[in-house]
Order: structure tokens, then sequence, then C-alpha cells
């Protein structure tokens, strides 16, 4: 592959370019990228018209950008061309452009399904896409479902503001708003490896979405999503607050890896309008740029790229991290790339990647691509990394507080958690207290009560040892523990074997509770005789041998879990009138 690479300042310079490239020798046409930033849409017609009359068999496409990467740079030209030739004669790029208007995609699959079946050889697709006016992680799914796996894929959105929408085009085409363009790569002897840099870090606790409906966040914790910014950043919700929370996104855990989403707007409710939908139940943490992250994680992906010794690289880089660096400063994180081969690309609004088969899309990531055609050249490519100015140096204080911060936070969270654990935990048995089996016993009977049949079976199992106070009397409370601790660690063992989420708790003195869930009584009482039989083979120094009882019972239509339990407690009066030892039903259920 090579590149060229020029911008457009008016039509004469501009021919003369295209006139140079239209003389190099390739076998098969050229793939031409335009990338507009606030360009003159004459500008952008009288330069497609030139490549239509001088290389009327090259492939174009070009987006509306916030900057777009020349010369190695985010740069400030208004319309930036790129001209890449492929050097194998059955190499080729074709590009198609799909409408995704509504949120009916049908079309759009079926599409996508006929042109894949139509191309050749496709070794990786470029993605464009007007991310604000479509449903863009259902496009995302679709590309997921649709393309063929290990397809690499990779992409951005183009970009809009309130001076002119986002837009799209290629070859032959007006101006699209509400699209996806995709550039297929083809060939025998298409090589791509690609990788994506985040670099910002969490900060402080995790968050949990409570209220949440298409793009707006309304609450986290329960309280609005604003107030998060307001508490703790001071941030105030005023017409800066898109650039002022940009400095602060949120890292959303999706699967082994973090995406990063950040705030558009905020209303006077304090609900949040953000980048992409936020499910409700999704775990967030406010994250910050740190400088320092950013270019150790920039160096390493540059390493990487320069090992696989591309031709050509493709960058994608989010408008908010050149908002981040503060304009022309995020260079910092293409020059690098641009010392190892020729890139092109621009700044997004919102980034899109396939990685391990995952369609996602991101914000506020910087997306790499490098390509070549045929084995990677000998030799070694140098890298030479790019450090954070001196005048940044303050970031090392940062870092440290910051990190102290997150610490201290983790400390407190585990300490939280251990107090959590032990308001719910027996001490002597370290199985469940009262409180907490009989709020589960409740929780699940609420919850399948209009039939609690099949899966939706509750099935309770009272256990209680047979004249444990003889027991006390006769070798004192100490042999008593260590048979209550004993027999506990025997329940908990069958029933985590049970791999049914069952719940085993401690439900007074020498009395047990099991709650068994999707366990119908017949299948219940089997397992409580396994578990006397188990108790009943146990051995104890003192005291020798221990027996106990069970009452089994499970919860019919619209009961609730009180008479369940006294059906329970039933059997149980029951068995031990029966002589004890003995696993009793419920008379109900006999």
């Amino acid at each position: 592959m090579k590149q060229f690479q020029t911008v457009y300042l008016e039509r004469d310079s501009f021919r003369a370019a295209v006139s140079e490239w239209q003389s190099y020798p390739a076998p098969v046409p050229a793939l031409i990228h335009l990338f507009s930033d606030g360009a003159d849409p004459a500008d952008i017609a009288s330069a497609c018209a030139i490549i239509d009359e001088l290389m009327p068999d090259a492939v174009y496409v070009g987006a509306s950008a916030s900057g777009c990467i020349f010369d190695g740079r985010v740069s400030t030209e208004k319309l930036v061309v790129t001209c890449l030739f492929f050097e194998k004669a059955d190499s080729y790029a074709k590009a198609c452009y799909f409408p995704c208007e509504g949120p009916d995609l049908s079309s759009f699959r079926l599409s996508l399904r006929e042109t894949l079946q139509q191309i050749k050889d496709v070794k990786a697709i470029e993605v464009i896409a007007t991310i604000d006016t479509i449903p863009i992680l259902d496009v995302c799914k679709i590309l997921q479902e649709e393309v063929p796996e290990g397809i690499p894929a990779w992409g951005g959105g183009a970009f809009g503001d309130n001076q002119f929408k986002a837009f799209l085009f290629n070859k032959g085409s007006e101006l699209h708003f509400a699209g996806v363009m995709l550039t297929f790569i083809c060939g025998s002897d298409i090589h791509v490896h690609y990788e994506y840099v985040s670099g910002w870090k969490p900060l402080g606790y995790p968050l949990k979405v409570t209220r949440a409906e298409g793009y707006v966040l309304y609450e986290l914790d329960g309280l609005p999503a604003y107030q998060i910014y307001q508490h703790y950043l001071s941030i105030p919700n005023d017409e800066h607050i898109f650039y002022n929370a940009l400095e602060f996104p949120f890292a959303v855990q999706h699967g082994n890896r973090k995406l990063l989403r950040h705030a558009l707007s905020c209303d006077s409710q304090g609900a949040l309008t953000m980048s992409t939908r936020i499910p409700e139940g999704s775990v967030l943490h406010v994250t910050y740029g740190d400088p320092e992250t950013i270019m150790q994680d920039v160096n390493q992906c540059a390493q990487n790229i320069a090992d696989f010794k591309p031709d050509v690289i493709s960058v994608f880089d989010c408008f908010g991290r050149k908002t981040f660096w503060g304009g022309a400063e995020a260079t910092r994180e293409i020059t690098p790339f641009h010392r190892i081969a020729p890139t092109y690309g621009f700044c997004t609004a919102g980034e899109l990647i396939r990685w391990e088969n995952d369609m996602d899309h991101h914000n506020l990531t910087l997306i790499i691509a490098g390509m070549r055609e045929g084995n990677a050249k000998e030799g070694t490519v140098p890298v030479i990394r790019q450090e954070v100015k001196n005048n940044e140096s303050t970031m090392t204080l940062i870092n440290r507080l910051v990190n102290f911060i997150n610490t201290a936070t983790a400390e407190v969270m585990e300490a939280n958690a251990t107090l959590s654990l032990m308001a719910i935990t027996d001490q002597l048995t370290k199985l469940y207290n009262r409180g907490e089996i009989q709020r589960r016993i409740t929780e699940r009977v609420e919850e399948k009560k209009s039939s609690p049949d099949g899966a939706n079976a509750t099935s309770i199992v009272m256990i209680d040892l047979d004249d444990f106070k003889h027991i006390n009397d006769t070798y004192g409370h100490q042999e008593g523990d260590q048979v209550l601790m004993r027999i506990s660690r025997l329940i908990h063992e069958a029933t985590t074997k049970l791999g049914i989420d069952a719940s085993d708790g401690r439900w007074g003195g020498e009395e047990f509770m099991l709650m068994l869930p999707g366990v119908k009584k017949e299948a219940a009482a089997a397992f409580a005789e396994e578990v006397r039989i188990a108790i009943e083979k146990l051995h104890f120094d003192k005291c020798g041998k221990v027996s106990a009882s069970f009452g089994v019972a499970q919860a019919k239509p619209s009961e609730d879990a009180d008479p369940l339990v006294v059906r329970a407690d039933t059997a149980l009066y029951k068995a031990k009138a029966a002589g004890k030892n003995i696993v009793c039903l419920a008379q109900e259920e006999s």
C-alpha cells in the first residue's frame, strides 16, 4: 500500500496534486478519503469533481470531522484528502452507503447480508456513521451478527454540532445525514492489526444506574444523576456542562472491559442525556483523564503497531480527547504512529470497534488500525516514545492524590462489605442469621406467589437437632458449640453442591432453616433425607453420635411466607413426636 495526502485550498493546487497521484502506477483503482472540518460544501463538490475527472475509477468516501489527521498531526485544515493505492492486483476497496432512518433496521440487515455475499475476499471493514441520528447500538449489534467472525471492523462517527449536521458521502452521491458508510478492504494478501487506547482512570465509589430510559440517565444510586457532578466535582449545570463533564466521563463495565460514556447535557431535574444508552442496573465509575497513563497506553500501542510493520495507519480519535489535550496538543497522540507509517483519519463523534467479536460504540477512545499488503518487511521499526511535557508534571501529585482517594475508598468499601456481611451472619455457625434467612424466604415466596410450581417452586426445610439440651447439660456448651459448627458446615456444603442458589441459616439455638428455590417437596424431602443420614454418620469426641429431625413444606399458590414456615414447623413437630431422626412432610402435602 502507498499513501499520498493533500489539503484542498483551491482548485488549481488540488488538481495538480491529484494529477501527480494519477501518474502513480497501480494495478487497481485507488481508495480516497475526504474528511471535512467545516469545509464549504462547494469545495467538497469541487474536490469530488476533480477526482471524478482525473481518477474516474477511484473509490472515495467522505465525512464531516472535528479535526482531520494530516501529516501526522491533528490539523486545522478544513478539507484533507488522502489517496491510498493498493500494490497487489487482487486488492481493492468497495464503499457502500446504508441508510438507517427510524428504529426499524431490518432493511439495513438485509442489505448488509446481500452485500457481504457479493463481495469477495473481505479482510477488513472501515465504518463511518452518523452516530447522533441513528440507533448506533442496534447498528453495532447487526454488524456483530452479520459480519463473519474474524473480520476486523473499526471506525467512528461523523461529527456534527450546532453549526452543521454530521454527514457522509461517497462517489456519485449527495450528502447523507442518517446512515452508515462501510468501506470493504478486500484482497488475498491484506493484513490488519488494530488496537484502541483509553487512559481514563476510575475515581471513587462504583455507582449503580437505578433509573434510565434511552439516552437519558435519571438516577444513580437512587439520586439524580447530575448530583454526582454537583456534589463531588462542583460542576455547575450551565451551558458549559458538556465540556466540564467531558473531563470526567463514566466508565461502564461491558463484559471483560470498560467503555467510556460522557454526558451531553443536563435538564433542570438533574437528568443527564448521555452519548449513548446505558441500561438500568449497570455499574458505573466516574473517571478522570490522566496524561501519563494515556501516553503510556499510546506508547505501548505504538510498539504493538510497529511490530506489525504496517504500510499505512488508519486513525479515529475522539474529538473529546482533542478537547482534553487542548486542540492541536492532541497531535502528541498521533505522532508516534506517523513515525511508523503514513497516517490518515479524523477526530470523531464516537468510535466504533469490533473487539473479541463484540462490536461496540466507544467514547473518548483512540482507535489505531495498521494495514499492509503481503508479509511484514524485514528489519525493525524504531518507536520514539512520546512523553508528557514537564509543565504537566503536576499530574504526578494529582495521580498520587487520586490513588490515595481510590485506596481509601476501596478500604471503606471493604469495611462496609464486612459489616454488611456480619449484620446478616450468625457468628458461631457462619450461616445466615434468622433475620436474613427469613427475609430471603419472604422475598422468594412473594416473588413466585402467583404460580409457585416448577421452576418457581419454593420448598423450605426446618432442622432441629435431637436432644441437644442433653449434650449441653452433660458435656458442656463448648461441646455443644462444636456440634453446631460441624453440622453447620455439613449443611452448607450440602446446599452449595445443589447449585441452585439455595440459602441456609440458623433459625435459633439448635434449629436450622433451608430455602430451596426451584425444588418441589418430594425432591426437598429426598435432599433432607441425605442430610439426615450424613448427620447421623458424624462422630464427636465427647457426645459421640447426634441426630436431627426434619420438617419439609412447599409454598402453595397465594400463600405468604409465615404460613409456609408454620407448616414446616408443624411437620418438624410431628417428626419429633414420631420418634425423632426422621424427615416429615407438611400434612397438607403428604
